[in-house]
């Protein structure tokens, strides 16, 4: 299968080495700044086009995967969905939910597979969360730890990799690119969101030295948000760039008990329950999955669905536009 990373800084390289562990992958590389093509197409070894209709006109490239800034996003699909190109992109796939039901609606139309990167839920610790909130209308609960009442969810990394990642104008800050995966979550947990709000959305470190220099920034790096989902869960949601050691968990309580669970080798995930319950003990019961590499699991998802002709299990097109119009329901409470 040929398929064709469009976009080759920090996340196209990470493409490259999820899409090469699936195996049976021809790959092709284009940014528009041809010393970024040159660069990673001689680290990696891999052939590089100059013009991106060379990967749009070939009818060898089954596919596109997108790892460019948010703004370019909708463009850059439109065009490989009219050449009849499945693709996967980046989180956020975009930068409105009306720009989302335009790419649903075409990839539909041109029978076009489409997943969007939330790789946290291809982690295992996450996946068994989802198989122990057993949904019921109209409330969450779980054999373990009963009825759910509330969730904090908090997402924390340090910033500065890249200067367009602080920039409103090329889709940067704490809310595009660290809370979205964890509203994604809530939402894959919950249920859609009937009230959402931004109570912080704050820009906190307005200079930051990235390779070096001082770079002046002007996208929130320090936002929190308050969900209530449509099953009547209470959501919590902090996310930032100024953490200096990255920190992640989801926390969630119930009537008999709770559950921590974090991506962190560092943190202990577990079930508490009040009384013994769904299989677990009275008590803290660890859960432990090992290591695994998630952009492995999360491109492996990507080929197959495309092989099989379906569509992907989790971060579909209509996953992302669901998450889109909540962010603009956040969005419109800024204060």
């Amino acid at each position: 299968m040929k398929i064709a990373i469009l976009g080759c800084g920090k996340q196209g390289a990470k493409h490259v080495e999820g899409l090469r562990a699936v195996g049976d992958t021809e790959l092709v590389l284009y940014d528009r700044d041809v010393a970024f093509s040159r660069a990673l197409g001689e680290q990696t070894g891999l052939p590089w086009v100059a013009e991106l209709d060379e990967v749009l006109s070939d009818p060898t490239v089954i596919a596109v995967d997108v790892a460019t800034p948010t703004p370019s996003h909708a463009e850059l699909l439109t065009l490989a969905i009219a050449a009849g190109k499945h693709f996967f992109c980046e989180k956020p796939l975009c930068l409105s939910s009306a720009e989302a039901g335009e790419i649903q609606r075409f990839s539909r139309e041109r029978g076009c597979v489409g997943m969007v990167g939330y790789i946290y839920r291809f982690s295992p610790v996450f996946a068994e969360i989802d198989r122990l909130l057993q949904r019921s209308v109209p409330e969450v609960r779980s054999p373990a730890i009963g009825r759910v009442n509330s969730a904090i969810l908090r997402l924390g990394g340090r910033g500065s990799h890249q200067a367009w990642k602080h920039n409103l104008s090329t889709g940067g800050g704490a809310l595009n690119e660290m809370m979205v995966h964890m509203v994604d979550l809530a939402l894959w947990y919950f249920g859609a969101a009937a009230e959402a709000s931004l109570v912080r959305n704050e820009l906190l470190r307005p200079v930051r030295t990235i390779a070096g220099e001082a770079v002046e920034a002007d996208a929130p790096d320090y936002c929190v948000a308050l969900l209530r989902s449509v099953t009547g869960v209470e959501i919590l949601i902090q996310s930032d760039l100024l953490t200096p050691s990255f920190s992640q968990f989801v926390e969630i309580q119930g009537d008999n008990g709770s559950i921590l669970a974090s991506i962190q080798d560092t943190v202990t995930s577990y079930v508490f329950c009040i009384e013994e319950a769904g299989g677990f003990q009275q008590g803290r019961t660890e859960m432990q999955f090992g290591k695994r590499n998630l952009f492995h699991t999360q491109m492996m998802e990507f080929v197959t669905a495309i092989r099989e002709k379906r569509e992907p299990h989790g971060n579909s097109i209509a996953d992302s536009l669901t998450l889109l119009r909540t962010l603009e329901k956040l969005e419109e409470k800024i204060p």
